[in-house]
């Protein structure tokens, strides 16, 4: 059992001795890529810095004899001290050097490494693929990842890591001094570094507990605040009086937070208390033995004060010893969560085979197959079974009630989700062994939920095929024309021409001088970026949402001439657009139910019909006459 636990334990520490060496060997990495120099020139001047500590104690060891021998033997003073205060002075000078240029370097090093962190972070969101974004414990690593890269943290542990470098070198150093004296004292002092650490790797286990379980309360906290301070919430807060309502649910999800912290605080101030006082008794003993190693001659007046004054350092450097591996391991838990956050599946994964270029034009279509996706942790299918063709220059209409699976269709369509079963074809190529890149490039879309970039009118519309874009702005004449075109097409170059700048009118309340558009203005934008690609799959997810209805049959009757030619999927609501489809497909809690047009499902009078009669009624139903059941 005995033998058993300390392979457990041996285990553990080799576990975390792994951990820290690869988590500082991937900083390392970082330094000698973004800043060799500086990164260097730091750790040069550490190594040096920390040497500064046993040269003094020796320095004044060798004055203090000198001193003595001089008075005894009434030999010449000065040149027995000379050498003494010349390592004792240029020692206190690379002390000062070093606290000067440290900051300095600590920031060259830090900014630069600080930045290629959050770019990696950013670009590693941005590559991996949209499922993830249904999982939360995809939140949680983003959340500590970026906790880490924010700010000031990472510059604090490249400074750490320096202290802890000199500290080390500064210990080590010591420890060779008092072995001089006699080797107990030295085994006494690395036991006492060795007990430091062992509870410093304690309390830092705490801490990273209690951070890393905290990071859900802090995401709810943040959403709570940015609803309590942002501008979208700000006109339902003040009607509906919800303030205090959201401030009580921030506030107690902060309680719930601080209350699990200052748990692990309580734990980890008793162990950070025994180990002081055991450290202070340590003190103690050493300083009886090196009196009693004076009384009996075993070591000179020179050693016994230099010594005392030595345990002083010794004292304070296990101190930054503790706090720096306290930090380290700290830092480690948050870099293997960067680390782990930086490893997560990309979309763009290295295959045996490159990828195949998606058909131009397309001839046979995309066809699904017995397609079938859950979303992580969900438990039910969002889609079920789902046989379809969509053929080329074909107009699609998908309708059904909300959650019956359509956007998650087309999701699956634009590969944004992969099948948890089944297949989709491009022309009888699987859909997996096109180029994900290439295969998007072939379609545009408009989203129910679009962005609003907070940009130029011009950028926001270029944002649909970036080709036109250089240096963040229209590179020719030629490419203005095409922007120009998209929005006439979508109907939003009619506003354009009344904002002040035009098309270089700068979005959004947020900046100066900054343009604020209407919901309907915004999703005329957003069209229009659709519209600029040229792609062979058109996709509109309920376009017309925001706009009144004389807008929406011309955005309908718009999409209908821009969908000429091409493969063209429409999702709405309105079933009254439906009828500009080609063919029409009914959705029903994740099934495909009914597929063909407008007038044939009228005739089927089913699930379809039931539907469109509903929504007829609405506006030739009496004024007053309640609806049908």
């Amino acid at each position: 059992m005995n033998l058993q636990r300390y392979r457990a334990m041996w285990g553990k520490v080799t576990t975390n001795m792994h951990e820290t060496g690869a988590g500082t060997a991937f900083v390392v990495g970082l330094v000698w890529k973004h800043a060799p120099a500086a990164g260097s020139l730091l750790a040069m001047l550490a190594l040096v810095a920390g040497a500064t500590t046993p040269l003094v104690v020796w320095s004044v060891t060798g004055l203090i004899d000198a001193l003595t021998e001089a008075a005894a033997e009434q030999v010449e003073l000065w040149p027995a001290i000379v050498p003494w205060l010349l390592v004792l002075l240029g020692a206190l000078a690379v002390r000062s050097i070093e606290n000067a240029g440290a900051a300095y370097l600590d920031a060259r090093v830090g900014v630069p490494v600080t930045a290629a962190a959050q770019r990696a972070v950013h670009a590693r969101a941005a590559a991996l693929p949209l499922s993830v974004f249904e999982q939360e414990a995809y939140y949680t690593k983003l959340e500590t990842a970026q906790q880490f890269v924010r700010g000031e943290r990472l510059i604090d542990l490249l400074d750490n890591l320096s202290w802890l470098l000199r500290s080390v070198v500064g210990v080590a150093g010591l420890v060779a001094l008092y072995v001089r004296a006699h080797w107990l004292l030295a085994v006494v002092l690395v036991a006492t570094v060795a007990l430091r650490a062992i509870v410093a790797a304690a309390v830092s286990r705490l801490s990273i507990r209690a951070s890393y379980r905290n990071s859900p309360r802090r995401r709810e906290m943040g959403y709570w605040a940015g609803l309590l301070s942002g501008r979208a919430a700000a006109p339902e807060l003040r009607l509906f009086r919800l303030a205090g309502q959201l401030l009580g649910r921030w506030r107690r999800a902060l309680e719930r937070a601080v209350g699990e912290a200052m748990a692990a605080h309580r734990k980890m101030a008793l162990a950070s208390l025994a180990s002081v006082a055991a450290h202070q008794v340590i003190g103690l003993v050493m300083v009886i033995v090196l009196l009693l190693l004076a009384l009996r001659q075993s070591i000179s007046l020179g050693d016994l004060v230099a010594l005392l004054y030595g345990l002083s350092r010794f004292r304070d450097l296990v101190g930054n010893v503790d706090s720096g591996l306290q930090n380290l391991l700290f830092h480690r838990a948050e870099l293997g969560h960067l680390r782990a956050f930086l490893a997560l599946e990309s979309e763009r994964q290295p295959r045996r085979a490159p990828r195949r270029q998606p058909p131009r034009p397309l001839r046979q279509g995309v066809q699904l197959h017995d397609v079938s996706f859950t979303y992580p942790g969900a438990a039910r299918p969002a889609l079920a079974g789902v046989t379809l063709t969509l053929r080329p220059q074909e107009r699609v209409a998908l309708v059904g009630e909300n959650g019956a699976g359509k956007t998650t269709l087309v999701r699956l369509l634009l590969g944004l989700y992969r099948p948890t079963q089944g297949a989709i074809m491009v022309d009888g190529i699987d859909l997996r062994e096109l180029d994900p890149d290439e295969w998007r490039r072939e379609a545009t879309a408009v989203f129910q939920d679009f962005v609003r970039f907070p940009t130029t009118v011009r950028e926001n519309i270029a944002y649909g095929d970036v080709s036109v874009l250089a240096d963040g702005t229209v590179s020719t004449e030629a490419v203005h024309r095409r922007i120009a075109a998209a929005a006439a097409r979508s109907g939003a170059g009619r506003f354009i021409a009344t904002l002040p700048a035009g098309y270089g009118a700068l979005l959004g309340k947020e900046w100066p001088d900054g343009v604020e558009l209407s919901s309907g203005q915004w999703q005329r934008l957003a069209i229009a970026r659709a519209y600029l690609r040229d792609a062979q799959i058109i996709v509109l997810d309920e376009p017309t949402a925001a706009l009144d209805p004389r807008a929406e049959v011309a955005v309908y009757r718009q999409f209908s001439r821009a969908a000429a030619g091409r493969c063209a999927v429409l999702i709405s609501h309105r079933l009254g657009a439906a009828r500009l489809a080609d063919r029409i497909v009914v959705l029903a809690d994740g099934r495909l139910v009914e597929e063909g047009s407008h007038e044939a499902l009228l005739r089927r009078d089913g699930v379809y019909a039931g539907m469109y009669r509903l929504q007829a009624g609405w506006y030739t139903r009496p004024t007053g006459e309640e609806g049908g059941g």
